[in-house]
């Protein structure tokens, strides 16, 4: 409906209601003439208008001239089906909310419901409450108020049974608490998650706002009122649509074509967002509307005017919490707020999820996307983020020019020079071991490290490589060159962690590395050498296993048993030997699950033997309650091998619950998180292949919610993206299975964009990254095939793509039966179609 059109019918009204009620329609037959839509309008806002009295609230209604005042019905201790009413808890722009009980025979449980006015258009909002309340009943996410029930009083009126939630408005939560910035940020992200869940519904919330959003006493968040706009404003009938958006919005929280009575889209919440966030970091609005305006008169008030900077709305309130805060929030966080903010919907964030995406940069010290992407500003945020790291390198490499020049002009000086001249080489040599040993092994598990392992491994290794000719044969020089090409394989390729996708690249290194190794120990049989050959076996055979190289795998994995068996026998062994030689096993175990179950078992169990006795031993030991849950795991594996789901589920639940209390201990710990996020997704891979997609939701979306969160943290790991792509696959596999195919799809076609966004799929990548872009284009297929003839030719095209895809990998040591069960059931689904 244009502007202009409700302008006509808002004054039409208003002189209706100017003459007795028996005048009024001969009065609107002549104003409207033959305009019947016109008339129409007007009457049934005067229907609306005289039903009104006795039914709720009063403040929107009547700010839009739509009503006169009324007193709502005394509701406390009546009866509402099997609910008693309480006491009341609030009232909005269309409804009160009471407390409530149900106390029937049934049992006992405390809600809250929701009354919604009746008069206005109550036959067609009845008949959209019946239509949608299934669909909104089946919404279950932690962060939003659920739906229970819902019915009609005796007069007529529907209302809503809802979860009761005990806590405070998000804002005054934050105030009374004087939470810090990086807590309050917190609770929009996570507010964001939710509102990212009701768009992935295919709804809009319409009213975000402090009351619409509580905080309990242990502090979670909940989002109320969700679908009530959506469902006022969802209707097909245009004689309602303005009215309806103009009782439902809250002025100064509602987005600039929400008050022009424009149609809403997801980033009309999103500017909702910007508003709250405003309010949480500047202790004020935006915008103040004046209560008395609404409507078109609001969106005239705040015309075209941009808001004061939060930064300035800060250090210009009264309170001292927010004026201290001020300086903190220039820069980014004014950015970002201003972006939510935007006048039209196109210059916002793009999604919830972006916002929330931003916020979290912001906290981790990467660049923003509301930010200008200037070189210097995006120079600023690395060093900012790895101060540490930053002073090191440049230290490093001022140390390194300086000692290769150094060195360089001492070559040509008298022999009596010579002697100070390999002292200071050694000297070069021992501060190039100190950074790959020392700097690298407190960097390597910090979320964002990838880009400073690779500058430190570079470095290293290129200085290392233009001083092996002074080298000799030097025992010393062949661990530390050994020593940089193993480190360059794990930022190369190790698929177990964050690395650039160089997955050859890593195999070659991790050669290099295994090759200096074996000479050492061929002429030094300490503990420390066996143990450093020991641990080339193993990344070798683990990333040549990932490629399904199994024999060669296999082989360096036995290789790898004998050297630790020889070394746990040794004198000074450490419990760090004892790891590695357990973990020898382990990985002959996971090399054999696909062609040899009883060995693979065998292997598996006498690593579990190894690994359970360490944590008696040292049940505080990081690393060993790491491996307790990558041995279970890896069982798991084995059995999921050959199908036997059932007999894998306790190892997979096992190894999620341990390595989820090791990400809840160290929150900042990369490879924690990394492991966490892969255990529950094979968590919910296991229950998706016993037909429980229910179970499998809720770890699927907690390793969705932690990749998702790698890869933002290290854009410069190249596998983070395909990481997220694999999950959400599997996550739109437990929607297929539940019979929901067009939640399926949400998640399949952005798995599908990643997909295509990464480089095409190389022969030497991992089998799961092989597999990855069938996988995803089959279960697209599936999605559309469920969703029927009018889908047939997309259908159609996702099954095809996926069966040249796979067809090359079914004969895959390592994935070529879970490939050719992926294909033959394209190729059934192909038939179905057609």
């Amino acid at each position: 409906m244009q502007l202009e059109r409700w302008h006509q019918i808002k004054d039409l009204f208003s002189s209706a209601l100017e003459h007795p009620t028996a005048e009024r329609s001969a009065f609107l037959d002549r104003s409207c003439g033959n305009d019947i839509e016109l008339l129409a309008q007007v009457r049934s806002l005067l229907d609306a208008h005289e039903s009104s009295l006795g039914f709720i609230e009063r403040p929107a209604v009547e700010r839009a001239g739509l009503a006169d005042s009324f007193e709502p019905l005394n509701w406390q201790g009546r009866r509402l089906g099997n609910y008693r009413i309480v006491s009341e808890l609030g009232r909005g722009g269309m409804s009160h909310v009471y407390k409530a009980a149900r106390d029937d025979d049934q049992y006992y449980k405390e809600v809250a419901i929701k009354l919604l006015r009746p008069g206005l258009d109550t036959h067609s909002l009845l008949q959209r409450l019946r239509d949608e309340r299934q669909m909104l009943a089946q919404l279950s996410h932690p962060n939003i108020a659920q739906l229970l029930d819902g019915g009609v009083t005796e007069t007529g009126a529907p209302y809503l049974v809802m979860e009761y939630v005990e806590g405070q408005p998000i804002d005054a939560y934050c105030e009374q608490r004087e939470l810090s910035i990086t807590s309050r940020l917190d609770l929009v992200r996570t507010l964001c998650g939710a509102v990212r869940y009701v768009h992935q519904h295919l709804m809009v919330h319409g009213d975000l706002k402090g009351g619409n959003i509580l905080v309990t006493q242990s502090g979670v968040v909940k989002l109320l009122d969700f679908g009530i706009a959506k469902l006022l404003n969802a209707s097909s009938d245009p004689s309602h649509t303005m009215v309806n958006q103009v009782v439902a919005l809250t002025p100064a929280y509602a987005s600039p074509e929400q008050i022009r009575g424009e149609p809403i889209t997801t980033t009309s919440d999103v500017y909702s967002l910007g508003v709250l966030l405003y309010k949480l970091l500047a202790g004020t609005l935006p915008f103040e509307v004046p209560a008395e305006l609404f409507g078109w008169e609001a969106a005239a008030a705040m015309g075209d005017r941009q808001p004061r900077l939060p930064s300035i709305a800060a250090a210009e309130n009264n309170v001292p919490a927010y004026r201290r805060i001020a300086r903190q929030l220039r820069g980014d966080l004014d950015a970002i707020v201003m972006k939510a903010l935007a006048k039209e919907p196109e210059d916002r964030y793009g999604s919830a999820e972006h916002l929330a995406e931003d916020l979290h940069r912001y906290q981790r010290g990467f660049p923003v996307h509301a930010h200008p992407a200037h070189p210097m500003y995006r120079t600023r945020k690395l060093v900012m983020r790895h101060k540490a790291a930053t002073v090191a390198i440049s230290l490093f490499a001022v140390a390194i020019v300086t000692g290769v020049v150094t060195t360089a002009w001492q070559a040509h000086v008298a022999r009596s020079e010579r002697a100070r001249a390999e002292r200071h080489l050694a000297e070069i040599r021992k501060l190039t071991n100190t950074y790959l040993r020392d700097v690298y092994d407190a960097a390597v598990n910090l979320p964002g490290a990838t880009e400073v392992r690779k500058l430190l491994v570079e470095n290293s290794l290129k200085h290392i490589a233009a001083l092996e000719s002074e080298s000799q044969d030097s025992l010393e020089f062949k661990r530390e060159l050994a020593q940089a090409y193993l480190r360059f394989g794990d930022v190369q390729g190790d698929y177990l962690g964050a690395n650039l996708g160089d997955t050859e690249g890593a195999v070659q290194s991790y050669r290099h590395a295994l090759r200096l190794r074996k000479q050492v120990a061929e002429q030094s049989q300490t503990v420390e050498d066996l143990a450093a050959l020991l641990r080339s076996y193993i990344s070798l055979s683990e990333l040549l296993g990932a490629q399904s190289k199994l024999d060669e795998a296999i082989a360096l994995a036995e290789s790898a048993i004998e050297v630790g068996t020889k070394l746990v026998a040794m004198p000074g062994v450490r419990s760090s030997d004892h790891r590695l030689a357990g973990a020898a096993h382990m990985l002959l175990g996971t090399n054999l699950s696909t062609i040899d179950l009883p060995r693979a078992l065998e292997s598996l169990h006498s690593a579990q033997e190894t690994f359970e006795r360490l944590e008696r031993e040292q049940p505080n030991d990081i690393g060993t309650r790491f491996d307790i849950a990558l041995i279970q795991s890896r069982i798991g594996f084995a059995y999921v091998r050959s199908q036997q789901y059932e007999s894998a589920f306790p190892h997979y639940l096992k190894a999620s619950q341990y390595i989820e209390q090791i990400a809840r201990e160290s929150p900042g710990d990369a490879a924690a998180l990394r492991g966490a996020a892969f255990a529950a997704v094979n968590l919910g891979e296991v229950y998706n292949n016993l037909n429980k997609p229910d179970l499998a939701l809720e770890p699927i979306k907690l390793a969705l919610e932690r990749v998702e969160h790698l890869q933002v943290v290290d854009p410069a790991n190249e596998q983070a993206s395909l990481a997220v792509a694999y999950v959400l696959n599997h996550l739109g596999d437990s929607y297929l299975l539940k019979g929901q195919p067009e939640m399926a799809l949400t998640h399949l076609n952005r798995a599908l964009q990643l997909v295509n966004e990464a480089p095409p799929a190389k022969p030497t990548d991992i089998a799961e990254i092989r597999m990855l872009p069938g996988m995803t284009n089959f279960r697209l297929g599936k999605a559309h095939a469920m969703l029927g003839q009018e889908h047939r030719r997309d259908a159609t095209a996702y099954l095809q793509s996926s069966v040249t895809r796979l067809q090359e990998l079914t004969k895959d040591p390592v994935i070529g039966k879970d490939v050719q069960r992926l294909t033959d059931q394209a190729r059934q689904l192909l038939r179905d179609v057609s």
